[in-house]
């Protein structure tokens, strides 16, 4: 199973934020930033964070897609 965090970016684009803003805005690390831009398993609290910021699910922010 993989992860993307594909939504995510694709709100980021739409609330005209950057990374870097994301970071100030959940209160997130640079290197939990890396682990989401590589599309890596991050920690729950990290997304909560991301989901306060944007008001919404954590399904409006990651994608989990099996594999065969």
């Amino acid at each position: 199973m993989t992860i993307s965090y594909e939504r995510l970016w694709e709100l980021l684009k739409a609330n005209k934020m950057r990374k870097q803003d994301l970071i100030s805005a959940a209160q997130i690390t640079p290197y939990a930033l890396r682990m989401l831009s590589g599309n890596q398993a991050v920690s729950m609290n990290v997304l909560m964070n991301i989901c306060k910021v944007f008001h919404c699910n954590i399904g409006d922010i990651v994608d989990f897609i099996e594999e065969d």
